[in-house]
């Protein structure tokens, strides 16, 4: 495997470790804060929070990419 082709492995790895604030995952996600926040709220399946400080909490895009691929199954 080239230098090249393993640094960008590591860049994707990376990415799909992000760590999404609300604004972001909103708009990943395709809905609003009101929704976000329901969901967050009241649907067991949905990730839960990760709260950082008291005003800084987000989601993990691997747990939100994970939350969808189970919602295009059950073909919700």
């Amino acid at each position: 495997m080239s230098i090249e082709t393993t640094q960008n492995n590591n860049q994707r790895k990376k990415l799909n470790q992000a760590f999404l604030r609300p604004s972001d995952a909103m708009h990943y996600l395709g809905i609003g804060r009101t929704k976000l926040h329901f969901l967050s709220e009241h649907d067991p399946d949905f990730p839960r929070k990760i709260r950082l400080s008291a005003r800084c909490v987000g989601w993990i895009k691997n747990d939100l990419d994970a939350w969808l691929e189970t919602k295009s199954k059950q073909g919700v």
